[in-house]
C-alpha cells in the first residue's frame, strides 16, 4: 500500500475540523469513590439545550447521570433544580406523592439505593451539581 502525503493531510484537516469545542465544560469528582465527570452544558435563555459528557464510574453514577440528563433536557434550570430536589428526597426515603414519584421518569430505579449509603452520593453527584451551574 502506498501511503500519499496529500490525502492523509486532507483526511485529516477534514476530521480535525469535525472535533466538537466545548466551551463550558465542568469537572467534578466524587468526594467518596472514584466518580468523575467532565459535562458540557450548554445554556439558551435558561434552558438546557444540549450537553454532552465524559464519564467513569460505577453504575449507579453512570446510569444515574444519563437518566438526569435525559430527563432535564430542554428544562430551564428552575425546573432542573425541582427535579434535582425531588430526586435528593426520593433518594433519602422521603415521602412523595404518587405525582411527585411519577415526574422522576426512570429516575424510580434508584428506590433503593440508600441502603447502600455510599451509593447516595454516586446517584446524586451530577444532578447536585448541574442544579448549582
Amino acid at each position: 500500500m502506498r501511503f500519499n502525503p496529500n490525502d492523509a493531510r486532507e483526511i485529516i484537516m477534514s476530521n480535525y475540523k469535525k472535533a466538537k469545542e466545548h466551551k463550558n465544560v465542568f469537572h467534578f469528582v466524587s468526594e467518596t469513590c472514584s466518580d468523575d465527570i467532565f459535562l458540557y452544558a450548554k445554556f439558551e435563555n435558561d434552558v438546557l439545550v444540549d450537553y454532552d459528557y465524559t464519564a467513569k464510574g460505577c453504575s449507579v453514577f453512570l446510569s444515574a447521570t444519563e437518566i438526569f440528563l435525559n430527563l432535564v433536557k430542554n428544562k430551564t434550570r428552575s425546573q432542573i433544580k425541582e427535579l434535582y430536589a425531588l430526586f435528593d428526597q426520593f433518594i433519602n426515603q422521603e415521602n412523595l406523592t404518587e405525582e411527585q414519584v411519577t415526574s422522576l421518569g426512570d429516575l424510580w430505579v434508584f428506590f433503593n439505593v440508600k441502603t447502600h449509603l455510599n451509593r447516595v452520593a454516586c446517584a446524586l453527584l451530577t444532578p447536585k451539581n448541574l442544579e448549582k451551574l
